[in-house]
């Protein structure tokens, strides 16, 4: 049974327009249309289209996607980048947190220069 855009984008739990923009970037294929014009997806596309929000969701980048989704090794090596740079990002939030939490509990001033405040006050004495 063939699908709208609409339909597939509600099947696959996502917007109209990012189906459209999966389109232009050329990440989902665009399918047969009937004689009036009415693109008629299949279960190939909606496959796809779930594939493509799953990675999405895990933080791939558009451009990464079809190198990972890409059959051998290299999908792998991809994805394995991918994962290193996502800790990269939780080490520099956790330390951005840890920060945070500091002036909060009033440990830290919000303003590492204003601890030189009181030094230049006391060198123009």
């Amino acid at each position: 049974m063939p699908w709208s855009t609409r339909e597939l984008a509600e099947l696959a739990g996502t917007t109209l327009n990012a189906v459209r923009h999966y389109h232009r970037v050329g990440l989902l294929d665009e399918p047969d249309r009937t004689s009036n014009g009415y693109k008629q997806y299949q279960v190939r596309h909606l496959v796809r289209l779930i594939r493509i929000r799953r990675l999405r969701d895990l933080g791939v980048p558009l451009d990464r996607i079809e190198e990972v989704t890409a059959p051998g090794s290299a999908a792998t090596e991809a994805l394995s980048a991918i994962d290193a740079d996502i800790a990269e990002t939780m080490e520099r939030l956790g330390r951005a947190r840890s920060e945070i939490g500091a002036i909060v509990r009033g440990s830290k001033p919000p303003d590492p220069a204003s601890l030189f405040a009181d030094a230049d006050r006391d060198a123009e004495c």
